[in-house]
């Protein structure tokens, strides 16, 4: 595993755990990578650079090889200690007996999956209230800053994201453009860590 990845993650990681630390939301993770093939080809290298502790959000819905991708960084992340969930499949989730289940923002009705973990990816207060609702234990709020995992999407800006996460009844990540420079404008009640994509290339950004 190339230094400088590991670096990078451990940055990225040490960034978060300060934006949880500023109010001490309660959430099972702080930091996490969402995969995303289009911007970051071998995601198996970032969950090999992560650190204890962190998640990996797999992602990539439409992949032909989206098992195989699943077997693999499973593997990856219960010898290292990372968190695994799985992307908007709880019968992959299942068979991958993965840490939890990721809901994209049109999942959040119905009963709560059964999983230790449940996130939900949100982007205003009413779905955040359904993120609740449904039982998550963590919402990804955004897209905050600039992102090309949606490129034309309207930013909320840090303002916007600190006033939907301290009115929201569970913890946030923050997700859209977040890295280490500014994380910590985004400091606030409940807002528990970020999660990224193109952060963790030194490249790149989120």
């Amino acid at each position: 595993m190339p230094k400088l990845l590991k670096d990078r993650a451990l940055t990225l990681a040490a960034a978060a755990r300060r934006l949880n630390s500023a109010h001490r939301a309660r959430a099972p993770f702080s930091l996490a990578f969402l995969t995303d093939r289009t911007r970051i080809a071998d995601p198996a290298s970032i969950a090999m650079a992560l650190p204890r502790g962190a998640a990996l959000i797999l992602r990539d819905y439409d992949a032909p090889e989206r098992r195989a991708m699943a077997q693999t960084l499973k593997r990856i992340c219960a010898e290292r200690g990372v968190l695994f969930l799985v992307g908007g499949d709880a019968a992959l989730a299942r068979r991958m007996r993965a840490d939890g289940v990721h809901l994209r923002s049109d999942q959040l009705s119905g009963p709560r999956p059964p999983f230790d973990i449940v996130s939900a990816s949100c982007h205003s207060a009413a779905e955040l209230r359904r993120a609740r609702a449904l039982g998550a234990d963590i919402a990804f709020l955004g897209p905050v800053f600039a992102t090309a995992s949606h490129p034309g999407a309207g930013a909320m800006g840090a303002s916007a994201f600190k006033t939907l996460a301290r009115l929201a009844a569970l913890p946030v990540l923050a997700l859209g453009g977040v890295d280490e420079k500014n994380a910590a404008l985004l400091a606030g009640a409940n807002v528990a860590g970020f999660g990224a994509i193109g952060a963790f290339s030194p490249a790149q950004k989120s």
